[in-house]
């Protein structure tokens, strides 16, 4: 039997999908509908043949994309149930970036999706947002203020923002998501990682650090 995991695959479902081009091919795919055998690098003309192979492979090996066979033995390449589920997590993650101008006022909505994934790949952020009445000792507010979540306090009493408590319906809805898919999400994780986006490197920077395990330090509070 499976134990529920919530923010764990929250976060683990982040990253599987922060995986480089993940947003382009499922959003197209979404769309406009199955690729037909042999288009799809007219499809996607700005990525390079090899790329293209690579990021579809690594969908299919993830679960998020699927051959539909034909009797000539070309096939379509469809969206699997987790794949076409994602339309409502990626709506939810775009609405908030539109809303709160993340992670600036005019950008595109891949640029929205994947800035989003980005915050909650960060099992810290996530944390925090989740978190009831208190933030784990090892949390550093940086991530989440540079991006509006937080107000910073120097008693280290960290307030949400309006635009921190609203992303916590988006993380429900990523949550809900890795819930209905564990087989995809889990997976995965077990896998060797693929490549982020070029995009999350530049708008989330790196992952901040755990703290040492030995060390303990009293919970910051949170309201």
């Amino acid at each position: 039997m499976n134990t529920p995991r919530p923010t764990r695959d929250a976060v683990s479902a982040a990253a599987l999908l922060s995986l480089r081009w993940t947003t382009r091919i499922i959003s197209e795919i979404d769309d406009n509908g199955p690729i037909p055998p042999g288009a799809a690098q007219a499809t996607f003309p700005d990525i390079s043949a090899d790329s293209l192979q690579h990021g579809m492979r690594a969908l299919r090996r993830r679960g998020l994309l699927q051959g539909r066979e034909h009797r000539h033995d070309d096939s379509d390449l469809v969206l699997t149930q987790a794949g076409r589920d994602l339309g409502d997590v990626y709506e939810s993650l775009s609405r908030w970036a539109r809303r709160h101008h993340y992670p600036a006022p005019q950008t595109g909505f891949i640029t929205r999706v994947e800035s989003v994934l980005a915050l909650m790949r960060d099992r810290h952020t996530v944390d925090l947002l989740t978190a009831s009445s208190a933030v784990p000792y090892s949390y550093t507010p940086g991530r989440a203020h540079q991006a509006g979540l937080i107000n910073p306090s120097p008693d280290g009493r960290h307030t949400l923002t309006e635009a921190g408590r609203e992303l916590r319906e988006p993380l429900a809805v990523l949550t809900d998501w890795a819930a209905a898919h564990p087989q995809v999400v889990r997976g995965a994780a077990t896998r060797r990682p693929g490549r982020p986006t070029t995009e999350l490197h530049r708008v989330a920077g790196p992952a901040l650090p755990q703290a040492p395990a030995a060390f303990s330090r009293a919970p910051r509070a949170i309201r």
